[in-house]
């Protein structure tokens, strides 16, 4: 009969089955030597896309970026 350490000890080995198995694909794919380093400081420095306003085209109702060139194919 299951018992509840059985399913914990089997739920353990799959979990570490599964982040090894990880790990050896993610390792086989791009060397170590390969992979850039990321400090904090470069991660903090990287910003989000800046906001555009939208416009509306008043023939066909599209959103678009407003200043950038829409053509209407309605």
């Amino acid at each position: 009969m299951l018992s509840f350490s059985k399913i914990i000890f089997t739920a353990l080995v799959i979990v570490v089955v599964w982040q090894g198995f990880k790990l050896f694909n993610r390792a086989k794919q791009v060397p170590t030597k390969d992979q850039p380093k990321q400090t904090r400081a470069q991660k903090s420095e990287q910003s989000a896309p800046a906001a555009q306003e939208m416009e509306k085209c008043p023939d066909c109702g599209v959103y678009h970026a407003e200043g950038s060139s829409h053509r209407c194919d309605a």
